[in-house]
């Protein structure tokens, strides 16, 4: 196996990639979003107070917002680099900080090995998406949805807003190559589109395709509302909250 330089490692860090182990008080390990025991503590012990809320729905949301950013952190090392981050949930640890009050977790994973594209750059891809979601957030979607009593769908959305966001900055990189952008570009309409909806754990459709949605001045509205303002003393709204969206 291969693995990520010092450059790509720096370039990772961005997407909350931490290469540094902390203390145990201060690991949650991504099995443990999959435990009701684990998951209800972690819920009223360490993020009620971060969070500013007790609603189960509303903590069930920002942590999978949180947790969104593994998919853009792996996703961005398959498209930017052809290195594919082992993504399954066994792999994987988030990292807090006790002093941070907004509580942005960072990634560690056990084993940082890459896998790089052989001859097949597509069935490549398909393992690294597999591994990412097959094996790691549609489990822990379908954990905090029964947990929180949150539905699936805003936190798919979650998810996608960022990879949306990952990728729409990518492409305006220009340290890349016109070949390399046209190669970004297509691993970024297969995550939301051509994937197989297998690799989600769903049986009718991809489920981003569904947000792929035009923007109106420069944002992409959402569909779904994520919860957040539930968390603010202001009532203050994400700038793509949906119109539509009122108080629970």
């Amino acid at each position: 196996m291969a693995r990520l330089t010092e450059i790509e490692i720096n370039a990772l860090k961005k997407y909350r990639l931490n290469t540094e182990t902390v203390v145990p008080s201060l690991t949650i390990k991504g099995v443990d979003l999959l435990s009701e025991e684990r998951l209800n503590k972690i819920f009223k012990e360490e993020l009620q107070g971060k969070l500013n809320t007790d609603k189960s729905n509303v903590i069930g949301s920002m942590l999978v917002k949180r947790y969104a950013f593994i998919a853009a952190l792996v996703l961005y090392s398959m498209s930017a680099f052809d290195k594919g981050i082992n993504g399954s949930i066994q792999n994987v640890s988030l990292q807090t900080d006790e002093s941070d009050p907004l509580w942005l977790p960072s990634f560690y994973f056990d084993h940082l090995e890459v896998t790089t594209p052989e001859i097949d750059r597509t069935e490549w891809r398909t393992s690294v998406v597999q591994s990412l979601f097959l094996e790691n957030i549609v489990k822990v979607i379908t954990s905090i949805s029964k947990q929180a009593k949150v539905a699936k769908t805003i936190l798919w959305e979650n998810i996608a807003v960022y990879i949306f966001w990952m990728y729409e900055t990518l492409l305006q990189d220009d340290s890349f190559s016109q070949e390399q952008l046209v190669k970004i570009q297509e691993d970024f309409y297969y995550v939301i589109h051509d994937a197989p909806p297998q690799l989600f754990g769903t049986k009718a459709l991809n489920p981003f395709s569904q947000y792929d949605l035009p923007k109106q001045n420069d944002v992409r509205m959402r569909k779904t509302c994520c919860l957040f303002y539930l968390t603010s003393k202001n009532d203050d709204r994400c700038t793509t909250c949906p119109i539509k969206c009122k108080r629970l």
